[in-house]
């Protein structure tokens, strides 16, 4: 069971600097945690240039940067200039980034992001750094669940998929979008295109696939580029690993969709339609 998204690590192409990608990783980011995306892939399309080059890692760091609790941040992620206008990142406000700092407010079975201060200690953005026996692997953070809350906080490492309801995305580098479409087995894959029959159309056929697999893939071409277009040299392969092409913005009134509000727009739709058979609970159900 999950909602992922794909989109090409030509995200970014079209904006002139940094401060304008920023802002649209943002949206990007906001639209991910407001529909429950699990996971986001960043796919290779080998048409970046020698100048946008970084572009998909900054795709990458920043959507991770957002999906990191503030209190953690500073531990996490060093001092960079890819990092200038972070303060432009809007707050997810996820169940992952809880605004209480108070031990007393914590229960068995609540579950916290954390990482280590020092050996024997983890950060859980509390007031008082915690108690914890072992050794972190690397500098990214995990994901502690409360064992015991008194009279000693005692905790335990576990994984995104063991809680039960929506705690944020993982953003992931993928290699090309047809090995990412072969390794996706069982999985409903779609892909957004203006090119192909409108939403309305498709959405009975979408409802029942998706009941039978629990989980899909949206795949997203780039601002200039769709995704046929941006694997023109593979389409065979590509149309033998989508299994619905769908366009959810049929005779746009503007000339061209940018990418976040391509997202915005699909997932919207998609959320309506299969959201509570492939994403894990969200607030207010």
């Amino acid at each position: 069971m999950g909602l992922d998204v794909a989109i090409p690590d030509t995200a970014l192409r079209d904006c002139s600097d940094l401060r304008e990608k920023t802002i649209r990783i943002g949206r990007m980011g906001r639209a991910f945690a407001i529909f429950r995306v699990e996971r986001v892939f960043v796919y290779a399309t080998g048409m970046l240039s020698t100048s946008q080059k970084h572009d998909s890692a900054l795709l990458l760091k920043l959507l991770r940067f957002m999906d990191t609790p503030q209190y953690l941040r500073r531990r996490v992620f060093p001092h960079s200039p890819t990092l200038k206008f972070a303060g432009l990142l809007p707050p997810l406000r996820t169940r992952s980034h809880p605004l209480s700092a108070d031990h007393s407010d914590l229960s068995v079975g609540d579950v916290r992001w954390g990482a280590q201060a020092r050996p024997g200690k983890i950060d859980l953005g509390l007031k008082e750094l915690v108690d914890y026996p072992h050794r972190l692997q690397g500098k990214r953070p995990a994901l502690f669940q409360v064992v015991k809350a008194a009279p000693r906080l005692r905790l335990e490492v576990i994984e995104r998929d063991d809680i039960e309801e929506y705690y944020g995305f993982e953003a992931n580098k993928a290699g090309d979008l047809v090995s990412l479409l072969k390794d996706s087995v069982g999985v409903t894959r779609i892909a957004l295109s203006r090119h192909a029959p409108p939403y309305s159309k498709l959405e009975g056929q979408i409802k029942s696939t998706v009941a039978g697999t629990k989980s899909l893939l949206a795949v997203f071409g780039g601002p200039r580029h769709g995704v046929s277009e941006l694997l023109s040299e593979e389409k065979a392969l590509l149309k033998e690993h989508i299994d619905f092409w769908v366009n959810t913005v049929p005779q746009q009134g503007t000339e061209t969709v940018r990418l976040e509000e391509a997202i915005l727009t699909s997932l919207t739709l998609l959320n309506n339609a299969v959201g509570n058979q492939v994403a894990k609970p969200g607030y207010h159900q």
